[in-house]
């Protein structure tokens, strides 16, 4: 039992529409990651996500910049579980360790087009996608297009999903984790 009463689901106890996603999720990872554990509670959650997962794979970026991306959204969110996940999926995906963990720790990028990118991932999940025409010009100057532009918003959609849950349920890190935890800057607070 998580936080707020959230149970770490298996395929046994999921609601039948979420087992199968589970199995499939299964299949591909090797193991059932808890935020698919605790996703699987509402069918419809669990859907979205893998859904989602699955369209973002089909963004313009590389899977280096998808990568960058997804960090610069989880520290803005600050998800402790998401953050420890993905820096051995950022590993996986060839992203440089300076890199990874220059985002972990709230600093720039070296790389000129790879800062624009965590800039603006970063920028758009603080202000809810409220941002000016000069930042909007800066990252396309850096390289990217109208459709990269609009390819964050499918990445920060998939990270709301996953990052909330990992919030409500204060989900716990996978063995896979171990060694990468991260404690956030703890600039969002509980509102009362």
């Amino acid at each position: 039992m998580t936080t707020n009463g959230f149970e770490l689901l298996d395929i046994a106890t999921a609601p039948a529409e979420s087992a199968e996603m589970l199995e499939g999720v299964k299949k591909a990872w090797g193991f059932l990651p808890n935020l698919f554990r605790i996703l699987a509670t509402s069918p419809a959650a669990v859907e979205a996500y893998a859904t989602l997962w699955g369209i973002a794979e089909k963004t313009s970026f590389t899977p280096q910049e998808r990568n960058i991306a997804y960090l610069a959204i989880i520290y803005e969110n600050e998800c402790t579980y998401c953050m420890a996940g993905h820096t051995n999926l950022s590993k996986m995906a060839k992203v440089a360790d300076a890199d990874i963990y220059a985002i972990r720790e709230g600093r720039r990028l070296d790389d000129a087009k790879l800062e624009a990118l965590r800039g603006f991932a970063a920028k758009v999940t603080r202000s809810r996608g409220v941002v000016s025409q000069a930042d909007v010009a800066a990252f396309k100057a850096a390289g990217y297009t109208n459709q990269s532009v609009l390819d964050i918003l499918v990445l920060a959609a998939t990270k709301l999903i996953s990052n909330y849950t990992n919030h409500l349920a204060d989900t716990p890190v996978d063995p896979f984790m171990k060694g990468v935890e991260w404690a956030a800057p703890g600039y969002l607070k509980a509102v009362a």
